[in-house]
């Protein structure tokens, strides 16, 4: 293990010695992040199993982001969902079932999506085996871009991911897909600002538990995993239990 890391550092260094390759790097596979984190990044990615040629090909790249406590900039490590099929029908992947979605209707009477199941089939030797994975909007939506305009897409994405996974764990152990890693990765200062005032009027302006149900499922997802929202939408719905309890 000690001379594979060796290895590793020695051609990183040899390759990032050469200006072309390493602003290629940092204006694509690596756009965006500080070059100090270049090297840790491509050093990270070959010890999960990636090559260098992975990195300039963008089959692995970085998204980079702020630590919300620290301001230091960090970064994930990603693949694509196309750069996942590959690895898997090289690795025995000779099917995958449409995306299965299920979904609940709103107070309001719209619908929301809850979950997204995806089953992909591996053959071994002389039989095929199912490996499903179902995945949640609530656990990976960002409450912006394409989770607003393409949400069935972006969920079905993780779900494959996911689920290739399982198929695949020998190659895709580590292998993780953008659409997974953006909650965790999106930059305080890239979200829109949010009107945290009106969204307080407008749970405090209810005067019953139906009424409040109805704000509360039209307001956004990410104000609805805010503790504070959360704090203020349980203290609302004791007060109107107590007072159908005292009637």
């Amino acid at each position: 293990m000690t001379l594979d890391i060796v290895k590793i550092k020695e051609e990183i260094e040899m390759q990032c010695a050469n200006k072309e390759v390493f602003l290629a790097l940092l204006t694509t596979t690596f756009r965006g992040l500080e070059e100090q984190n270049v090297k840790k990044a491509i050093f990270e990615g070959m010890l999960r199993g990636f090559v260098f040629q992975d990195f300039l090909e963008k089959n692995v790249f970085a998204i980079p982001y702020n630590n919300r406590k620290t301001g230091v900039q960090e970064y994930s490590l990603v693949t694509s969902v196309d750069y996942a099929r590959k690895i898997g029908a090289e690795n025995g992947i000779v099917g995958k079932s449409a995306p299965v979605y299920a979904e609940e209707v709103r107070p309001d009477g719209k619908k929301q999506l809850i979950s997204c199941t995806v089953t992909v089939q591996k053959k071994n030797g002389d039989t095929v085996g199912d490996f499903s994975s179902t995945v949640f909007f609530s656990e990976y939506t960002t409450g912006f871009n394409l989770w607003i305009s393409k949400p069935r897409t972006m969920l079905a994405k993780v779900a494959e991911m996911s689920a290739l996974r399982m198929a695949c764990p020998e190659k895709l152990s580590k292998a993780y897909a953008p659409e997974e890693m953006e909650r965790d990765t999106v930059a305080t200062e890239t979200k829109p600002k949010v009107l945290s005032e009106d969204f307080k009027a407008k749970l405090e302006a209810t005067n019953t538990l139906e009424k409040l149900k109805v704000v509360w499922s039209a307001l956004p997802v990410e104000v609805k995993n805010d503790p504070v929202y959360i704090a203020l939408k349980n203290t609302l719905k004791k007060k109107y239990e107590d007072t159908s309890i005292s009637k």
